[in-house]
């Protein structure tokens, strides 16, 4: 990988690329982070986030008190995924996005679909809340995590449904535009297929094997989102091992 790991001090007092990203679990939004910096080989000093340890010092530096950030040089620091793909996309290697406006269009739409509030991974850490707030952390995440995360997320006990609902009606979106495709665009990787990839890492269940540095009572959690989806489309399984397998480091680092 072309990321460094290195503190919080060190990262600040340096230029170029930085990113502050989950240290406790493959995030998503992390995940995709570090994957664009991989596949365009961009070099990068990344520092891991524990939230209870390094929130008022990432917020100090950073403004933000949620993960990923992205910082380059003297430029104001980056928080949505949108961002940090343009800026991924304006410092060179491999471009990831489509030129004509059209393929770039869906492209964005759909990884809005992954990533944005109501997408993909907002509504599964509405069940992993779930779990945790209604069985006191035995199931889902840890009740200090889930109650910590409740109100960012706006749970409510009967917005769960509806999230179950989300969940499965993005990831039929997928598994119906894939149809025995490698790459979900074109004919080549673009970011869409690695923000799938990364983002279905939490509904898929982590083992120790896929992820030897994550928390169990998080790997735990994953285990329980990934009863409560179900079994996912073959399609997207294999779309997703295929990324790993051609594209992306394995085991996952975090």
């Amino acid at each position: 990988m072309s990321l460094q790991w290195v503190d919080l001090e060190t990262a600040r007092g340096a230029r170029g690329v930085r990113l502050v990203v989950a240290g406790a679990l493959p995030s998503p939004w992390s995940e995709a982070a570090k994957a664009l910096v991989h596949v365009k080989q961009i070099p990068a000093l990344a520092v891991r986030y524990l939230r209870s340890r390094d929130q008022e010092d990432l917020a100090a530096w950073t403004g933000a008190r949620n993960v990923p950030v992205v910082l380059y040089d003297d430029e104001p620091p980056r928080t949505g995924w949108a961002e940090i793909l343009a800026l991924a996309e304006r410092l060179g290697g491999p471009p990831l996005v489509p030129g004509p406006s059209g393929q770039r269009i869906i492209h964005h739409g759909l990884v809005h679909e992954l990533a944005a509030e109501g997408g993909l991974a907002w509504c599964s850490r509405l069940l992993m809340i779930h779990g945790g707030v209604t069985s006191d952390g035995a199931r889902g995440f840890p009740l200090k995590v889930a109650q910590f995360l409740a109100p960012r997320y706006g749970y409510e006990p009967d917005r769960v449904p509806a999230a179950q609902a989300r969940i499965r009606e993005v990831i039929g979106t997928f598994a119906e535009r894939l149809d025995g495709r490698r790459y979900l665009l074109e004919d080549r990787l673009t970011a869409l297929d690695l923000y799938l990839a990364t983002f279905l890492t939490p509904v898929l269940g982590v083992s120790e094997e896929d992820c030897p540095g994550m928390r169990p009572e998080l790997r735990a959690a994953f285990a329980y989102l990934r009863d409560e989806v179900g079994a996912l489309p073959p399609a997207v399984v294999a779309h997703r091992a295929g990324i790993f397998e051609r594209h992306l480091p394995w085991p996952i680092e975090i």
